[in-house]
């Protein structure tokens, strides 16, 4: 297999990206203006992303559930969001999930005083329903200002802004702010696709945080949220690399900021910042979905075919409650590959599926085999560099793999393939492993990477190739199949413009290197901040490995107190199913729900037990987990206005084993040997 990796870094394609620094400083905003200087861009391939980009979105309809993008000059509306566009096209207001999100709007600060006085105006360019573009020019004291921003039916929203000096100018700072109101951005996620950002609880880190460029920062409560994200620190000139983001806490404000320059300095030519936004929930997330969703992992072709005594696993699993299948990465040969040598067998598993009423998902990862024929001639053009690699122990022959990126050629050949697979198999959607993470790259042979003044290659992360990638791919598989399902494992990086059209994600597999043994914990705050969809837009899974980080039912005791599911595996699946049916029997998919951050109606005096509820026709159903893995016991009491409770005398019971639990009053007692789960039903009775 070719190695020859060190022209990346050198020979022509570091002379390209030294060019597109040029262009993007000196004559961006000049460019613009002319048609044929864009074309010859494109056919460089430096502005070939975003114009193939716009190509394929306006050749889709607008994706369900999301409606067509409603746009004026000082206006940008999708699904459930409302922009109020300021100067430079910049929110000055923005209503997610019912509430405002802005403390005050977002603004370009040049000191000293380089953009007082800005004045302009901004238009509509094109609204297909898919995507608005708009146009901002003006004027400050020190600047030549034009701005174009292009918001979309998920509600991302991408700026380029250039800032071209009136004439040379002293500036000391140049930042992005934008200034959150405090109770709507309690949580902090960061992700620079990778295990180990920082995702927690804002005020438990004591409300301040700075760090290094990173490519997706999130701030948000239980509901709602705003993104910002960029591709890379190009532009950015910093005495101190941690100075590049900051998030400080001042009374109800919470700042974040993104600074581009920290110290004095000259600026003569055109300063440009590209970044994107985006205002979550991306969509509705619904308990009626999951009910219908119901995903099984990793099963095998064996599944479909009669044991010794006649038994067909996959009855089994119906009778479970199981309604989806995940077939991992064996469902080929080659990791990575979107053709079967196993033809007979997957037609045969996808016929015992349907006809028990089970979807199929196939895996897709972030990769193809290096041994795959397919690979044959690719590998250092669609790889990452530095490379990515992984090397199992099991068939590495057929499963070791790089990472690829999603600006490379490999895009396209998983997208053609993709379109070919469901063209000759009724399959139900597809699983993504890591297929949504834009991974960093400076591989300049396909246009990753930028190069400074000094010739030094820097790291990119591909965020709109893989956004453009994820779209394409879920346009495509809706086109076979429009009820499919769009399940992620992403876990760590929570990042909605890549993941914004997908179903489902599944998150938790960067604990794997804790066990059961260790007592590993995850605190509310961090779980709340990015293991439940809510606030994002997408069902939610916890990932939990057999006593990796936790016992199967210590996962469960806390990642369904958020009404999150854990996701069983064959060996697990006796642990849910009970679950299911007992929800099912209640009736959550029509029921209110009402977590414990809110108040649910349960509440006990140890801080060690929570509750949340379904409430319904009189009665709750009662998720109690005690998170400590010491015995205790307790008593829960119960509100029975706020759990719609009548009058009478209150009965419980068990309602996974119909077992009636004892009740004094108003109050339950509750009793757990370690870091269990208890689901009780109660109601009135006369």
């Amino acid at each position: 297999m070719p190695s020859h990796y060190d022209h990346y870094c050198t020979g022509r394609g570091g002379l390209r990206q030294e060019l597109v620094f040029m262009i993007r400083l000196k004559i961006h905003a000049v460019a613009l203006c002319f048609q044929g200087v864009l074309t010859v861009l494109a056919m460089w391939g430096i502005l070939a992303a975003p114009t193939r980009a716009a190509e394929e979105i306006r050749a889709h309809a607008v994706p369900a559930p999301y409606v067509a993008v409603k746009a004026t000059p000082t206006q940008f509306e999708s699904l459930g969001r409302e922009t109020r566009l300021g100067g430079m096209l910049l929110p000055e207001q923005i209503g997610a999930a019912g509430r405002p999100v802005l403390a005050a709007p977002v603004r370009i600060v040049a000191e000293p005083a380089g953009l007082d006085g800005l004045d302009g105006s901004g238009r509509v360019v094109e609204n297909d329903g898919n995507a608005a573009r708009w146009e901002w020019t003006g004027e400050s004291s020190g600047f030549r200002v034009r701005s174009v921003m292009t918001g979309e039916c998920d509600g991302f929203c991408w700026y380029e802004i250039t800032l071209t000096p009136r004439q040379p100018l002293t500036l000391k700072s140049l930042r992005l702010e934008i200034p959150r109101v405090a109770d709507t951005a309690r949580y902090l996620h960061t992700s620079s696709f990778t295990w180990g950002r920082l995702s927690q609880g804002l005020p438990e880190y004591g409300g301040r945080w700075v760090d290094a460029f990173m490519p997706y920062i999130w701030l948000g409560d239980e509901e709602r949220g705003l993104a910002w994200c960029a591709e890379s620190d190009e532009g950015f000139r910093l005495t101190e690399a941690t100075h590049a983001l900051s998030v400080t806490t001042e009374g109800d404000v919470v700042r974040f900021a993104v600074t581009l320059l920290d110290h004095e300095a000259t600026v003569d030519s055109a300063i440009v910042l590209q970044f994107g936004l985006q205002a979550t929930p991306v969509k509705p997330v619904s308990f009626a979905w999951r009910a219908k969703a119901r995903i099984l992992h990793n099963i095998r072709y064996d599944v479909a075919v009669p044991d010794a005594n006649g038994h067909v696993p996959l009855d089994a699993m119906r009778d479970a409650g199981v309604r989806t299948v995940v077939f991992h990465d064996e469902w080929t040969d080659y990791f990575g590959r979107v053709t079967t040598p196993h033809d007979k067998e997957l037609r045969q598993l996808i016929r015992a599926c349907h006809e028990r009423g089970i979807k199929l998902l196939v895996y897709m990862g972030y990769g193809l085999a290096r041994n795959a024929p397919e690979m044959k001639g690719h590998h250092d053009a669609w790889s990452t560099m530095p490379l990515i690699p992984w090397n199992p122990t099991y068939r590495p022959e057929f499963r070791g793999f790089d990472a690829t990126c999603a600006r490379s050629g490999w895009s396209d050949w998983l997208v053609n393939g993709i379109d070919k697979l469901f063209s000759e198999y009724e399959l139900d959607g597809l699983y993504f492993d890591g297929t949504t993470e834009a991974w960093r790259c400076q591989n300049t042979s396909h246009g990753c990477g930028w190069t400074d003044d000094d010739g030094n290659v820097h790291t990119t992360y591909p965020v709109l190739a893989a956004r453009r990638m994820m779209r394409r791919i879920a346009d495509t598989v809706h086109r076979h199949r429009p009820d499919s399902i769009l399940d992620a494992h992403m876990s760590g990086n929570l990042t909605m413009p890549t993941l914004s059209f997908c179903d489902s994600y599944w998150d938790g597999e960067q604990f794997e290197y804790h066990t059961k043994a260790e007592k590993f914990e995850i605190p509310l705050h961090a779980f709340r901040t990015e293991f439940m969809g809510y606030a994002h837009g997408l069902d939610a899974e916890f990932l939990c490995y057999v006593d990796r980080p936790f016992a199967f039912n210590e996962a469960i005791a806390l990642a369904w107190l958020h009404g999150v599911e854990v996701r069983p595996y064959p060996e697990t699946l006796e642990l849910v199913s009970p679950i299911w049916k007992a929800l099912d029997a209640f009736g959550i998919t029509t029921a209110q729900w009402q977590p414990y951050w809110k108040g649910s109606g349960a509440e006990a005096r140890a801080e060690s037990i929570k509750a949340s509820a379904w409430v319904k026709d009189g009665k709750a159903l009662l998720f109690v987990s005690h998170l400590k893995r010491t015995p205790v016991e307790a008593v829960l009491h119960l509100d029975r206005a706020k759990l719609g409770i009548g009058p009478g005398t209150l009965a419980a019971r068990d309602a996974i084993t119909a077992v009636a639990l004892p009740v004094t009053g108003d109050d339950l007692a509750v009793k757990f040997d370690g870091m269990e789960y208890q689901l009780v039903e109660v109601r009135g009775q006369e």
